[in-house]
């Protein structure tokens, strides 16, 4: 006979290899928007192209300009919805203003005051560090696009509402896939607009899952928007 404690077991131990994946799939989505920002940054031709995509399907004739792009960034051999998702968040990246990709001035003169090879040995010096220092249990979730909004709600001198945050993430979770590409850059101009920070590699996370998980990506979504704006009164 199994006490409570043994019949849990295998529940937890069923959920370690799901999420080493997910944590694994964060890093890479990481990755992916973070070289897109600096895509941006450095090729003022890219980032038209890269903004021209905006609210196209995979074969619009504007989205054309991002294959070139794209092509190699993406998984290869991923199915259309995934594409969809890489290309979506690289345009929603690229309509950003210019000045929001400019460095800083102290990443400027880190860059240029030191060599390339002592750089890579920094990197991996600090990758190694990070992999002694890291946690055994996977970090959660990065932060949602539900926290996002609830945070541009929040945030000082935001001039968005309450109630217009509401309809916005009530309207953003009812979407099938193609309605979440369609409705996202009107609110990621709401969340930007009050200065509220937007996790672009979870929100990749969260679009690439979107066709097969997208009930719980809302509920979640909603709770963290709830959780956040619990004390905000409109």
């Amino acid at each position: 006979m199994t006490t409570p404690a043994e019949s849990r077991t295998p529940a937890v131990t069923s959920q370690a290899p799901e999420a080493s994946k997910r944590q694994k799939n964060r890093a890479a989505y990481a990755a992916f928007t973070a070289n897109i920002e600096r895509l941006c940054r450095t090729d003022p031709g890219a980032h038209a192209a890269l903004r021209a995509g905006l609210r196209r399907d995979l074969n619009h004739p504007r989205a054309r300009p991002m294959h070139r792009l794209l092509a190699t960034r993406v998984p290869e051999e991923c199915d259309d919805a995934t594409a969809q998702a890489y290309y979506t968040v690289a345009s929603l990246i690229a309509a950003q203003p210019r000045h929001a990709f400019s460095p800083s001035q102290e990443e400027d003169e880190h860059d240029t005051d030191e060599p390339e090879a002592a750089q890579a040995q920094n990197l991996q010096e600090s990758d190694e560090v990070d992999k002694e220092d890291a946690p055994s249990v996977p970090a959660p979730y990065g932060s949602s696009f539900g926290s996002t909004l609830g945070q541009a709600v929040i945030a000082q001198g935001a001039s968005l509402r309450m109630s217009a945050a509401e309809n916005r993430i009530n309207l953003l979770t009812r979407q099938s896939t193609r309605g979440i590409h369609l409705h996202l850059p009107a609110a990621v101009n709401q969340v930007r607009a009050a200065g509220a920070p937007i996790d672009w590699g979870q929100l990749l996370a969260d679009l690439v899952d979107w066709p097969y998980r997208s009930g719980r990506i809302s509920r979640r979504w909603l709770q963290d928007f709830y959780r956040i704006t619990a004390a905000y009164q409109d």
